[in-house]
């Protein structure tokens, strides 16, 4: 079952929806710019750790969280990932060093494939979707569109294989941050955001968003859910705006186990399933695998201070495929400010610092949301909460339908809560220590809370956050590997978390 109030429940899948929304809030955003601006110079800074890691360092972090080909929830792979990040916790010094566990149900795909007419069409399968056995399952292709009412009515779609498109949406950020100043804070250094950026955002997959344990429970406009309310039998799903031709999306990854086997198509090969899906072409489903109980396990440790006040830094371990940047990147990033802050004395800290690599983001953000309940006193003591995912990512755009590397860092922004010291603290942080293409934004300005792992513990205990996150287009599929780091932005990156903290130390 997902975990409740998940951002894939309630965030907003229409651009220009969300656009509207987030017009009628720019006096607000304005203001409070402006206030936090007058409250940054006087915020209070602690003097911070006497070193920090180096870009050698950093970097055997990352490639040592990234040493197999995925770190998926249940996994093998997943408890060697778990088991080197407490490690590093327990190297460092820090106390306290747990594996708190949360059964899960491991789902692995072992064989997938469609094959049209005796022709094989690429594909990847879709996550917790139903397994046809060995022998595939064979029926005809229908084609429904993008899956609306109108797509489907008068289309007869029991017994047969669905194909429809799935759209993402594209987010005018230059508009967005350089004409409307909709943040409460740019950094760009470079001088490289234009008015006309733009970003898909590949991650919210506009008919198929994900969260919904049912038909019943899903909305109308859910392809997925729709096909299995009209009675197919499987379906595939177009990733029409995926900026290149990978079909390997890992998604929706919010834990739910679903009726109907499904796969995944780039939108170049799309191109040609939906002419035969236009014919009706007899077509064979093949999705092979196994689902079984298992556990992950959340990774944490303590670094105490002078009181029991507490700054809570998360990240999260698990990933679909290498995750160098999902989430190596973020891992690495927490590692660093426990190694730092491991060398101030106690009580030379005046704040306890927790630092959590969380389980099952790509388990409906269960280890986040377990995290919380399991700990309330320890959220109640939280006064900031800074999660850190996706940072250090090159920018890519498509060329010949592959990914081509753009030479920018990709866009990241700052989900911030509305406290006027929290906002305050991000402008004093950004302006000691500049980053590249970053935008402290209100937490609540996509979802009712950040579109990050920091959700589940936004949602469970409503602490103060700063989740610094970014979402270039590979991060859901296999194409995250070291080469999609920017590995001149580590060190920076860190200087910037660590301007954060010292603030929140002081405060």
């Amino acid at each position: 079952m997902t975990a409740r109030g998940t951002w894939e429940e309630t965030t907003a899948t229409s651009t220009a929806g969300t656009l509207a929304s987030i017009v009628r809030r720019l006096p607000g955003i304005w203001a409070a710019r402006r206030r936090a601006r007058q409250l940054a110079a006087g915020l209070p800074v602690h003097s911070g750790p006497p070193a920090l890691p180096d870009l050698p360092l950093l970097e055997s972090w990352l490639r040592g969280i990234c040493r197999t080909p995925h770190r998926r929830p249940g996994t093998p792979e997943g408890r060697q990932a778990e088991e080197w990040v407490a490690d590093r916790l327990r190297e460092f010094g820090l106390a306290d060093v747990t594996l708190d566990p949360i059964p899960i149900e491991v789902w692995t795909a072992d064989r997938w494939s469609l094959t049209v007419g005796g022709r094989v069409i690429p594909s990847f399968f879709i996550v917790n979707t139903a397994f046809t056995g060995d022998a595939g399952l064979a029926a005809p292709l229908v084609y429904v569109g993008t899956g609306t009412a109108a797509d489907f009515a008068g289309t007869e779609v029991g017994g047969k294989i669905v194909v429809a498109d799935v759209p993402f949406p594209r987010m005018p950020t230059g508009l967005l941050m350089k004409v409307l100043r909709a943040s409460y804070a740019l950094s760009d250094p470079d001088r490289v955001i234009s008015p006309w950026s733009s970003q898909y955002l590949n991650f919210v997959r506009q008919n198929f968003i994900g969260g919904a344990a049912s038909a019943a429970a899903a909305p109308a406009k859910d392809v997925y859910w729709q096909a299995v309310r009209q009675g197919a039998r499987g379906v595939c799903l177009i990733l029409r705006d995926q900026p290149s031709n990978s079909n390997t999306h890992y998604g929706p990854y919010d834990g739910v186990m679903k009726p109907l086997p499904g796969l995944w198509i780039g939108k170049e090969d799309g191109v040609e399933l939906r002419t035969l899906a236009r014919q009706g072409a007899p077509a064979v489903l093949t999705l092979a695998g196994r689902q079984e109980p298992g556990t992950m396990r959340n990774v944490w440790g303590v670094l105490p201070g002078r009181s029991a006040e507490t700054i809570l830094l998360t990240s999260h371990h698990d990933s679909p495929f290498k995750g160098v940047v999902e989430d190596g990147a973020g891992v690495t990033q927490v590692l660093a400010q426990a190694w730092a802050w491991a060398q101030v004395p106690p009580e030379d800290r005046p704040k306890t610092l927790v630092f959590v690599v969380d389980a099952g983001h790509f388990y409906g953000s269960q280890g986040a949301h377990e995290f919380a309940r399991r700990h309330a006193d320890l959220m109640k003591r939280t006064r900031i909460l800074i999660t850190l995912e996706h940072l250090g990512g090159k920018e890519v755009t498509e060329r010949a339908h592959r990914y081509v590397e753009t030479g920018l860092p990709a866009l990241t922004v700052m989900f911030t809560s509305a406290e006027p010291t929290t906002v305050a603290s991000v402008v004093r942080a950004l302006h000691a220590a500049p980053a590249r293409r970053t935008a402290a934004i209100p937490s609540d300005l996509i979802a009712p809370v950040p579109t990050s792992d920091a959700s589940g513990y936004v949602v469970e205990a409503g602490v103060p956050v700063i989740s610094w996150i970014g979402c270039p287009y590979y991060l859901l599929d296999e194409n995250d590997t070291l080469e999609m780091v920017e590995r001149g932005d580590l060190v920076p990156i860190c200087r910037t978390v660590t301007e954060l903290v010292k603030i929140h130390q002081a405060l």
